[in-house]
């Protein structure tokens, strides 16, 4: 259709990941209830981009989960919440200390803590990665600088 634009009915979300791990390769799979967004592999520096439609339903919140893992080390994180990431492009670094997610401003950013404590309980009931339904995520820590 000339000269019209497209209306899009069901919002959508992008997540970045950056890799600022110094000298060592992020390795990563994501995924949510009904979609596996595979393996991928990051050098430091190096980002990747992955869309997805948020859930238009209250009762099935949208909600996105990661293993993070790198030489001796890995980590699970709930890259994406509906009800805490209101970003439509939502941009994550990710430390050895933990995902920070860009607050919109250069240099602006929430740290948060893994969800290790949190996958390790479901895995004891033979569940790989947790379910869509959402649960109480721990407050972000205080924004602080970030060292390259």
């Amino acid at each position: 259709m000339d000269g019209v634009e497209s209306i899009r009915i069901i919002p959508r979300a992008n997540v970045g990941i950056t890799n600022k791990i110094p000298n060592l390769q992020l390795s990563f799979h994501c995924k949510d209830k009904y979609r596996d967004n595979g393996f991928h592999t990051l050098a430091p520096g190096e980002s990747y981009n992955f869309g997805f439609a948020i859930s238009p339903f209250f009762i099935n919140r949208t909600q996105w989960f990661c293993l993070f893992s790198w030489e001796g080390e890995s980590h699970y994180f709930n890259i994406y919440i509906e009800i805490r990431d209101s970003c439509k492009n939502c941009e994550w670094i990710i430390q050895k200390k933990g995902p920070c997610k860009n607050l919109g401003p250069p240099d602006s950013y929430t740290c948060f803590t893994w969800d290790d404590k949190e996958q390790h309980k479901l895995q004891g009931r033979k569940r790989l990665l947790i379910s869509n339904i959402t649960t109480q995520q721990e407050p972000p820590l205080a924004l602080q600088p970030l060292n390259s």
